[in-house]
């Protein structure tokens, strides 16, 4: 396969357009440092850069995710070996810019399965009615204790733990609304899709009237989650996973090779010139 460093502007163009038409595309033996990794993602457009313990400080650009733990038990990278429930990156934000998420393999663990699900596919298969209903539909988000994994399991008085750090919800981002749309309109290809955050919902309002989020989270859940708009992954090393964060959302079974290790990114699509 094709290095991704050897694409031609043309080829960027149109492997963007494939991961916006199809939510997710796997390069595979790709064999990239993690500098190589941030050059091919910046192809793309402006990436997202923190300063937490899993930022390598001469790639900031770059999240690492790991079940690792150093000697005295801290976590190396995100989320640990645990389960992962369905998110997207920035899911507890209601404006998102960072549109795109890579994941780069550099140590696999052949037990584990990434769950990619299709938000547009589930959208454009409901009936005219019930779009139609969603799209009066506005979702209140914010940071949930456990929201995406069992933090608290490794969150002990004595050893807190390091993912505390990390800064979510409408505290942190301070944005100057507090709801979204459930169903937004991509902004390169206008097609619509169902914003289903499902850690972080913790309000729902139809035509502006607050409505019972927890009977809307179930039937969100039925008509979302089915094997139609679903993809699986199993990491091998050199696997470049692109997924749009927009059109689908994912989640991990557990890890069982705790040394598995993937590097992450987060970039807008703002070099790239789709017409």
């Amino acid at each position: 396969m094709v290095n991704i460093l050897d694409y031609t502007d043309k080829q960027f163009k149109e492997l963007a357009k494939k991961i916006i038409q199809d939510g997710s595309v796997v390069l595979h033996d790709q064999n990239l440092t993690r500098e190589q990794h941030v050059e091919a993602c910046a192809r793309f457009g402006e990436l997202e850069k923190q300063s937490y313990w899993m930022n390598p400080k001469d790639t900031p650009e770059i999240s690492i995710v790991s079940g690792q733990v150093d000697k005295e038990g801290n976590a190396i990278g995100m989320f640990r070996d645990q389960e992962l429930e369905w998110h997207v990156n920035g899911a507890g934000r209601h404006k998102l810019t960072e549109y795109c998420v890579s994941l780069y393999c550099v140590e696999e663990c052949i037990d584990t399965v990434l769950s990619i699900c299709n938000q547009c596919d589930a959208f454009a298969e409901l009936s005219e009615r019930d779009k139609e209903r969603f799209r009066k539909i506005d979702i209140q988000l914010d940071d949930k204790k456990d929201a995406i994994y069992k933090m608290s399991d490794h969150d002990l008085p004595d050893h807190p733990a390091r993912e505390r750090e990390i800064k979510t919800g409408a505290e942190f981002y301070k944005e100057d609304v507090d709801r979204r749309p459930l169903v937004g309109k991509h902004p390169i290809d206008g097609r619509e899709y169902l914003y289903f955050m499902v850690p972080y919902i913790v309000g729902a309002f139809e035509n502006g009237e607050r409505i019972n989020h927890e009977a809307l989270y179930e039937e969100l859940w039925e008509k979302l989650f089915n094997s139609r708009n679903m993809k699986h992954h199993v990491f091998r090393k050199g696997d470049l996973l692109l997924m749009d964060q927009l059109h689908t959302t994912h989640r991990r079974s557990p890890v069982k090779r705790k040394i598995r290790k993937l590097w992450r990114c987060a970039f807008d699509y703002s070099n790239i010139d789709f017409t």
